[in-house]
């Protein structure tokens, strides 16, 4: 039962080198979690108030459902380790569902590997973490993060910064009922409902079952966020030894609109005049500045409110919008300036899903096989609506923003057979008409991890493990016309060309700007060796992993040079194509291709020592070599025929060291812990942003990357009624070469030297929780420092502080021992700042290896939801 709490939880765990649940069964096992093996010691591991911290080779932290429920209702689990020393999540708002970003240890999503009950979640095409597509809170029993490194069976193409895990709820042995209602600021309303089975069989056999729904407003702007969410769990125990197959499945679906935030210039046009005319300070944001005079923006109280309460549509999306086109009628209609920055269409709908398998088997007393498996899947887009012109000569002779948007679509509203295509229906084709154009994604995922694990004896094991992983990654971007009031018909468009009003061409093929299979295969052999001597005092672990990557690409398009996110899509002819004149758009076109391979292999080592010094006190050291393979989308930059960068994109490797000391008592925790990566080969991408929701990225290899830090911790629980926790963490993160240009290998981007942006060099903070039942209180603090927006260094965002409160009345003194109320308050100080970052290569001009400037980038940055109150009534029975 999870509904009474006592003391608190004991936080210095949280950085401790934990073994506890790990990602897949087989690991599990060989840390001895399935049964007491060798690897938990005489001691075994140590629980208190629902956080473990038995000793473990690698650097590892875990938190368990006694905490994690103590946050507020429906938040995403990567807010929960956000008091992880060394980890950094930055929130979109204050209750999960609208994503976030997280780094660790300098390492952004893309490059941590998350995985649930064994299997992946990262995006097969570009790695990235969906924050908010993440399992209810309390269903998961508990999670963990590993620092730097991977398990030796680890499914992961994107493991260079770590990985975290996080396991489901096993089933209850009796017939149990759970249902929370929450309701907070923004009319959050949120209920969850699950029913535990009991045993129902002769077998053994139990089960849950949950259902979950969340609705709320934007806290700034038009907007909502509807979230929905269906998971089960059923577990066949065989025999009396441990063995068992579960069977888990999962669905969640998202509607979200972005929210709207504000560019550094934005900022800076805002900051100018303030109401009544008086002209604020130059530092308040000034419009130059350089690496070697790189300017902090921190703004005051008064600035930040009057930054935040712009309500005219320059960053704050319209609420409605009347698209021009659509009355029609003779002359040249234009939606250039309408329905541009409406909120419809700035729309993030996703559709997930998985179903799991997990199982061990004893063989014999000595040889244990476990098998994980997965089919999950995913239907997602970003939003996004553009601009067509209806004629080839209105797109030739548009200039400005527009220019490229018009130019990379010449031609292809004609298809070779027309000189355009009314599209509003008007009678001439003269108009310049917006449609909704999201980008598209769907994938089918199987994953298997398959080991087997030998006791040489009490005191030693070996365990050889063989992973499989294949994901069919489908990306179009299907086009749809607006209603009248410019709002998608459909979440998902056109897709497939079976939505509701398409764009058709000429030739009545639905315009598409982009249409490419992937398939992200891995197969990866490993080993380890775990081993115990000196009467428990010294542990080892001795492992490596051997990954096979395949990509297989078909791009169904035309690649346009150096841009991996659209493509140029037509019903021309080859012959069409090659004759356009492209001279002054300067787009460079690669012809369509199937079955395009790219193969990356490693061998990636890995071992790790935990000695006893005392009964207390002990050391670890642990070194791993993790990879990153390039993004699948990263490769649709070049067609390796008529687009070759000059230096193909290389895999991410890493060289990651820890060495630290742990004391723990059952009143004292403390550790301290000192890291070291040698990062190579780092790929980094500007990204600009094009009006209406379209983007052109570059990637590119910047050459390696130092990382260094300290991470530490202090808990006291003096008595089970109060517990108290402290922590900080220092990361520094450097580049070391310049970036190029893929396809001159010239310099365009001086980041030798320059430290690894949304990174914050110092983070520190703590927790203290007091019991004096019926009620509980809890109350964390954590300081986030200054973060580098841009690779250059020419601008950073201010740190920043948040205090959050959460407060329990158990009625068990009513007789409902198993109900609560509970308050959380995020913010509780009303803090102002800024959370994610949208970084750039600069913020400001600046010259490289040429007497012309580089015009500024467009960072930019998103408000920090403000104080927002969440009260719930939790019944359990």
């Amino acid at each position: 039962m999870r509904s009474r709490f006592y003391a608190g939880v004991a936080f210095a765990a949280l950085i401790m080198p934990a073994a506890a649940f790990a990602q897949s069964t087989g690991t599990l096992e060989a840390e001895g979690e399935g049964e007491d093996v060798v690897v938990t010691g005489s001691r075994g591991p140590t629980t208190i108030s629902g956080v473990q911290i038995p000793d473990s080779p690698k650097a590892r932290a875990v938190i368990t459902q006694e905490l994690i429920e103590r946050r507020a209702p429906g938040q995403t689990i990567l807010d929960t380790i956000n008091l992880i020393p060394g980890v950094s999540f930055t929130n979109s708002d204050a209750y999960g569902s609208s994503g976030g970003q997280i780094r660790i240890r300098g390492f952004d999503g893309n490059r941590i590997a998350l995985t649930f009950d064994g299997i992946p979640l990262n995006d097969s095409g570009n790695y990235a973490i969906y924050s908010n597509q993440q399992l209810d809170p309390e269903l998961i029993e508990q999670v963990n993060v590993n620092f730097g490194s991977a398990d030796v069976d680890s499914p992961t193409a994107a493991a260079s910064g770590g990985t975290i895990n996080y396991r489901s709820l096993m089933p209850t042995d009796n017939l149990g009922a759970m249902v929370v209602y929450s309701h907070g600021t923004n009319d959050m309303n949120r209920v969850l409902g699950m029913l535990n089975t009991g045993v129902f069989t002769s077998f053994g056999t139990k089960a849950w079952l949950s259902a979950s729904s969340q609705r709320y407003n934007q806290f700034r702007g038009p907007g909502e966020i509807y979230k929905q969410q269906y998971n089960g769990k059923i577990y066949q125990p065989i025999g009396s030894n441990g063995d068992f197959v579960s069977l888990a499945a999962h669905y969640n679906q998202n509607r979200a609109n972005f929210y709207s935030n504000p560019t550094y210039a934005n900022i800076r046009t805002r900051l100018g005049t303030q109401a009544g005319g008086t002209d604020l300070p130059n530092t308040a944001a000034p419009t130059t500045g350089s690496a070697a005079n790189p300017f902090t923006l921190d703004l005051n109280k008064g600035q930040y409110d009057y930054v935040f309460g712009d309500t005219s549509s320059t960053y704050l999306y319209d609420a409605t919008c009347d698209q021009q086109s659509n009355p029609g009628g003779p002359g040249s209609q234009t939606d250039r300036n309408t329905c541009n920055n409406v909120y419809s269409t700035a729309f993030n709908p996703s559709n997930t899903g998985n179903v799991r398998l997990n199982s061990r088997f004893g063989i014999t007393d000595k040889l244990l096989f476990t098998l994980d498996g997965a089919y999950s899947f995913t239907r997602a887009n970003g939003g996004g609506s553009s601009l067509l012109a209806e004629t080839d000569n209105n797109a030739t002779s548009a200039s400005g923003a527009y220019a490229q948007q018009y130019q990379q679509v010449l031609g292809r509203l004609g298809a070779g057979i027309a000189p355009g295509v009314d599209l509003n229906k008007d009678g001439d084709l003269a108009d310049f008409v917006r449609v909704y154009s999201p980008s598209n994604t769907r994938t089918q995922r199987f994953t298997a991890i398959a080991g087997l694990r030998y006791q040489l004896d009490e005191n030693n094991l070996v365990r050889i493990a063989y992973t499989w992983d294949r994901a069919r990654h489908r990306q179009t971007g299907e086009a749809q016309l607006l209603s009248n009031n410019g709002m998608p018909l459909t979440p998902f468009s056109a897709l497939d060309g079976k939505g509701e009003s398409p764009v058709l061409d000429a030739a009545g093929n639905v315009f598409n700007k982009r249409d490419r299979l992937s398939y992200a295969i891995l197969h990866q052999i490993s080993g380890e060796y775990r081993g115990q001597f000196f009467g428990d005092a010294l542990k080892i672990a001795l492992g490596v992993r051997a990954p096979f990557f395949r990509r297989n690409l078909t791009n169904n398009c035309y690649t346009i040079g150096g841009q991996s996110s659209d493509a140029y899509c037509t019903s021309q002819t080859a012959a069409q194509v090659a004759a356009l004149d492209l001279a002054n758009t300067s787009i460079t076109l690669g012809a369509p291709y199937k079955n395009r391979i790219k193969t990356y292999n490693a061998v990636l080592p890995n071992v790790g020592a935990t000695y006893n010094l005392t009964s207390a006190i002990s050391a670890f050291a642990s070194y791993s070599k993790g990879i990153s393979v390039p993004r699948t989308d990263n490769l649709y930059g070049f067609d390796d025929v008529t687009i070759s960068p000059v230096a193909a994109l290389k895999p991410e490797k890493t060289d990651s060291y820890d060495l630290g000391l742990r004391y723990t008592s059952g009143m004292i925790q403390a550790q301290i812990a000192a890291w070291k990566i040698d990062y190579k080969n780092r790929i980094i991408s500007t990204t600009t942003i094009l009006e209406g929701g379209g983007t052109i990225s570059t990637d590119r290899n910047v050459g390696s990357v130092k990382s260094k830090g300290i991470d530490a911790s202090l808990g006291i629980r003096p008595d089970r009624h109060v517990s108290l926790y402290s922590f900080a963490s220092y990361t520094k993160a450097e580049l070391q070469n310049d970036a190029t240009n893929t396809l001159t290998g010239a310099v365009i981007v001086p980041t030798a030297g320059k430290f690894v942006v949304e990174t914050p060099k110092w983070q520190y903070g703590g927790r203290a929780q007091f019991d004096l039942q019926p009620v509980s209180v809890g109350i964390q603090a954590k300081h986030t420092g200054s973060r580098w927006v841009t690779d250059i260094n020419d601008l950073k965002a201010a740190g920043y502080t948040l205090v959050d409160l959460d407060a329990r009345l158990d009625l068990g003194f009513a007789g409902l021992d198993r109900t609560f109320f509970q308050l959380n308050v995020s913010n509780l100080l009303k803090e102002r700042y800024f959370s994610n970052l949208s970084t750039a290569s600069n913020a400001f001009p600046y010259q490289v290896g040429t007497a012309t400037p580089v015009s500024a980038g467009a960072p930019r940055l998103t408000f920090g939801a403000p104080r927002t109150f969440i009260g719930s009534i939790h019944f359990e029975f």
